[in-house]
């Protein structure tokens, strides 16, 4: 997760509530759209079943902005952490399915679109590389198979929009307004800029997940929009940690109505502090 970005707007995968008012209510019986296809832009198109949200491919603000994929925003596993900290998939989830025996995703969703159409990997159910029709980018070619759900479904591929283009069903009623869900609870520190070597690991010795890259050229970033830090070329690391205990009990206490905090803290690869660490809460 976040490895080998090589373009990054220095984000970082943070715990995220998906359940209650922020959860997905995806149709158990999909329905197909006889009308206008909803496209499926700017946000959330499905869920794989690892529970990881799956986006269009474009960026935010819709395709006019780019390609992540193309841009290099991506890790090795076609995922990133989006503007609100919520690590998500733009491609299909190679690294997930690289843990299954092969032709495994023939016939086995990769996750589910919010019409409730399967998700499958690059095969039909005969282990033929998958059509894509000129519509949403699924087939209906095994629409026999008792493994495919109601006779359509979608085939994720290398080529945009890598998964699917718009809704071949009626998609669930959450789709209006999801971008709410996806609230930031930092300002978006900087717009994307080239780096290099992208890792993200977790320190021993204290529990914080480090995000950890290289840029050849000096950046400036923020903390709270008002404020700004600029860093010459070189290896940063961005520690971050969620709250718990006596710890959490005294971020809550001047961020009323939260619920959840984060710690974290800005570094040069030798440790040298960048800019003050702050709590960001939720």
């Amino acid at each position: 997760m976040m490895n080998e970005i090589t373009a990054t707007n220095l984000q970082v995968p943070i715990q995220q509530n998906l359940t209650g008012s922020n959860a997905w209510k995806i149709p158990l019986i999909p329905t197909v759209n006889t009308g206008t296809k909803v496209a499926a832009v700017d946000g959330p198109i499905g869920v794989a079943i690892n529970g990881i949200p799956i986006f269009n491919p474009c960026k935010q603000g819709g395709c006019s902005n780019g390609d992540t994929k193309v841009l290099g925003e991506l890790d090795i596993c076609n995922g990133h952490a989006g503007r609100a900290d919520d690590y998500h998939y733009h491609a299909a989830p190679t690294c997930m399915m690289a843990h299954q025996i092969p032709h495994y995703w023939d016939t086995h969703p990769v996750g589910w679109a919010l019409d409730g159409y399967a998700i499958l990997g690059y095969n039909d159910s005969n282990g033929a590389t998958a059509s894509r029709d000129g519509i949403c980018g699924g087939n209906s070619s095994d629409q026999n198979s008792a493994l495919i759900p109601s006779g359509y479904s979608y085939h994720v591929t290398d080529n945009s929009p890598y998964v699917l283009s718009c809704f071949y069903g009626i998609p669930s009623p959450d789709l209006a307004g999801q971008g709410a869900k996806f609230k930031p609870i930092r300002q978006p520190p900087v717009t994307p800029f080239k780096v290099s070597a992208m890792t993200l690991t977790t320190d021993p010795t204290d529990g914080y997940q480090v995000l950890q890259f290289t840029s050849a050229i000096t950046f400036t970033t923020n903390e709270t929009g008002t404020d700004s830090y600029n860093n010459p070329p070189g290896t940063y690391k961005i520690r971050s940690k969620q709250l718990t205990g006596s710890a959490l009990t005294a971020a809550l206490a001047s961020n009323p109505g939260k619920t959840q905090c984060w710690q974290f803290q800005f570094q040069t690869f030798n440790g040298t502090q960048t800019q003050p660490p702050i709590t960001y809460c939720r």
